[in-house]
Order: C-alpha cells, then structure tokens, then sequence
C-alpha cells in the first residue's frame, strides 16, 4: 500500500468497499431466497395435509375402519413429490407411500413430535410437516414430506450468479474509482505542480479558490500559508540588513579609531586614552546589540526558558528605577514611583526587570531635561497592570505600533543611544508571561505605555 499512488489506493480501497457490500448483499439474498422457499414448501406441505385430513374424514364416515381409511385416503392423494404417512396416536403404522427415503430414515423410532422440520438423508435434504388429527373415530398422525432438491437447486444457481457477476462488479468498481479519483485528485496534482513552480518572492500564489468543497478550503490555507512563509521570509532579511547595517557601524567606528592611533608611530598619552575610549564606548554598544539580537533569536526559536518566581512588583520597580538613575541625573529628568505596594506576581525576575529598565530607558531617553518619568502600579481586574509615564514629545498614532518592530527608531538623532530592540524585547517578554505591551496614549505632553500582566 505505502508503494501505491493516492490514487492507486483510493481505487483498491473503492474495489474492497464494493466486494464487502456485494459479499453482504449475496449472502442477504441467499438466506432471504432460502427463507422464502422454505416458507412456499411449507405451506405445500400444509395443503397436502389439509387435502390428506378432509379425506380421512370422508372415509372414518363411510368406514368404521381407520387402518381402510388411511390406505384409501393416501392411494387418493399421493403424489411422488409429497409422500404421506398415517400413524395411529401411539404410532402404530396405518398407512404409508415413503418408499426413498423410506419412513424410517424421515421419522426416528417412535411417535413423532409435532411441527416442521428438515431431515437430512442419503438422498438429499427433505422437508418433514407431523401433524396430530383427532376425528370422531380416532386420533392420527400424519406425515408430509417434500425433497428440498429444487430449494438446493435455486440456491446453487444464485450462488453461480453472484460468483459470475461479483467479478465484473468489482472490474467496473476499479474502473469507475481510478477514474474518479482522476478526476478528484486532478486539482490537487495541478496545484502540487504550481507550488512546486512558484518563486520564493514575488505575489504569485495558487491563484484564488472559489470552491467552497475541501479542495477549496485546502487552496486558501496553501495560499495563506505562502503568504506566511514570504512574511517571514521578508522578515528575516530585513533583520539580516538592520543588523549588519547597525553592526557595521559601531565596528566601522572601532576600525577607523583603531586605525588613527596607530596611524603614527608615537602618540601622547591622551590620543591613545581617546581612542580606547571610544573603542569602549563602542564595543559595548556592540555587545549590547549582539546580545539583543541574541536573544531575540532564542526567542523567535522558542529557546529562551522562563524562570518564574514569587516577587513583588514595587520591588522591582525600585530595582530598575536605581538602574536608570545615572542616565536619568545626567540628562536631569526625575524618575517617580506610586500606586499599590506589596503587589505579587509570579514571573521571571530577570527578564522583568529588563522589560523595565528599556522601558524607563526609552522614556528617559525622549523626556526633556528638568522632565518627569513617572512608574505607576495599579490592580484592574485580574491583571496587574505598570504604566510609565514620560513627559516627552509623544508618538504619532500611526506609530503607535511600529515602535514595537525591530531596528524602529523614530528620532534619527537618537541612533548613537541604541539599535531599535529594546521595546521589541520589551514586547516580547510581555507576550512570553500571557500579558501585553501597549502605548496607551501619546500627545505633546508625553506618551504612556501600558503593561499588562496577569495575576
């Protein structure tokens, strides 16, 4: 079977399923006929009898003698295909026409038990009616046989039917189900061989179903699927160029100063400490960056586990605040903390704290010198939710979701402060503990973002 085409299956699965339904239907037919039979034997059976006790009664009337009435009522009405036999009640034999098979082979010893019955015998299947007549005379037996030959007959000749014809079912089954799985799978081959065609860029697609059948739905989700792939695709080389665009920079930067110290052969003290300096400067914003991109890439994996704890958000709060507070006292803004206290949560301490800290960064970063970057803790519901509040010169609405995407920064001026990934990451770590990041209002007198996260 694994070696079969689909549609070399679909037809053998189509021949089973129409040899089972012919084996059930023949041998329905086979019992249904037998049973018929047998039910118009009987009631030729139960005729003779019949014709065999009104004649029994004529005879009793004329003759005292019930041994003279049997031998004259079967001499009357027998007949080779319904052998009779007359027994008295105690089963004393008063007449009888069996000759093959004989009465003994028909009957056992005895007086024979009421009803019908199938006897076999050497000479084939019989069919056996006992009845018990009282007349005014006497009570009789009486026996009526019928060979079951022309019953095996019919049965033989249908089986031979069924045997004949099943063949050529099962021949137009193999045909019909390799032509229809043809014409059903034809859709499928077609679009296999066009997306096996289609560019990794581009807008081409399987071309728009308008079937509402299981192909149709298989279409739009192939098509869907495409477009998902190209996404990320597109994705994935945006952020191969921002990073090595950003990366080129800090590294270029290294290079030339590397370059200019060592350009002469003796330099004063203080070149050399400049250009270490700003080598430093720059490494570490390399490191930072490529930490960054790390582990955004560990998470786009799903390779970047959670350690979740008990904590207290105030706690944390204040642990970022003090983080900040050298950027935010050089650039003299003042950073705030209110609302609840004692608030736990379960979640990763470390990447919490990171969320923060971008998030104060960011709002440190465009608040205004002698501005106010304000951290406000609030229970709403089942989720706790921190708000950082800046006083700078806000967002555009239609930012207000592409500041979360990578290498986003909408200051050009600001580039030398960062690479465009902290809200990213900050996102990121909201989504990965079931919470959400937000910017929950913008405007010239700053800008809040909202962050969400559950109890």
């Amino acid at each position: 079977m694994k070696g079969l085409s689909l549609r070399a299956r679909l037809s053998l699965w189509c021949v089973v399923v129409v040899f089972a339904v012919l084996a059930v239907f023949a041998g329905d037919v086979l019992v249904i006929q037998n049973r018929i039979s047998l039910r118009r034997v009987d009631q030729e059976l139960e005729d003779t009898r019949l014709q065999l006790t009104n004649m029994l009664r004529e005879e009793l009337n004329e003759l005292d003698a019930p041994k003279l009435a049997a031998e004259e009522s079967s001499n009357v009405i027998t007949s080779s295909d319904h052998p009779i036999a007359v027994l008295t009640d105690s089963g004393e034999l008063l007449a009888t026409r069996f000759e093959t098979p004989s009465l003994s082979e028909i009957l056992p010893a005895g007086t024979p038990d009421e009803g019908v019955r199938t006897v076999e015998t050497v000479y084939g299947a019989w069919r056996v009616q006992v009845r018990r007549e009282r007349f005014d005379q006497a009570a009789m037996v009486l026996v009526v046989a019928s060979p079951l030959n022309a019953v095996a007959r019919d049965q033989a000749e249908m089986r031979e039917a069924f045997l004949l014809g099943m063949p050529i079912a099962l021949a137009l089954a193999a045909a019909g189900g390799l032509w229809l799985a043809s014409i059903g799978l034809r859709p499928i081959t077609v679009m296999a061989r066009r997306a096996s065609e289609l560019p990794l860029t581009g807008t081409e697609d399987l071309a728009p179903s308008i079937r509402n059948d299981e192909l149709g739905q298989l279409t739009r989700a192939f098509n869907a699927l495409v477009a998902r792939l190209r996404s990320a695709l597109q994705t994935q080389r945006q952020f191969m160029a921002d990073a090595s665009h950003e990366l080129r920079n800090p590294v270029s930067v290294i290079r030339n100063a590397s370059e200019v110290a060592l350009g002469r052969e003796h330099r004063d003290e203080c070149e050399y400490r400049e250009a270490l300096a700003i080598i430093s400067a720059q490494s570490h914003r390399l490191s930072a960056l490529v930490e960054d991109m790390l582990v955004l890439a560990r998470a786009d994996a799903g390779g970047y586990p959670l350690r979740p704890s008990m904590i207290f958000v105030d706690d944390v709060v204040d642990e970022c605040r003090r983080a900040v507070s050298v950027m935010a006292t050089e650039r003299r803004v003042v950073v705030v903390s209110s609302g609840a206290s004692e608030v736990p949560i379960r979640a990763d301490r470390e990447l919490l704290q990171r969320l923060l800290v971008n998030l104060l960064q960011n709002a440190v970063q465009h608040t205004p010198a002698g501005g106010t970057v304000s951290v406000d803790v609030r229970l709403d519901g089942s989720n706790i939710c921190i708000r950082v509040i800046d006083t700078g010169t806000g967002i555009p609405a239609a930012d207000f979701t592409r500041v979360f995407d990578r290498f986003v920064q909408l200051d050009p001026s600001r580039r030398s402060h960062g690479a465009g990934l902290g809200l990213t990451i900050a996102k990121w770590i909201a989504e990965a503990h079931r919470g959400s990041l937000v910017v929950e209002s913008s405007g010239p007198q700053g800008t809040t973002f909202c962050l969400a996260l559950p109890k």
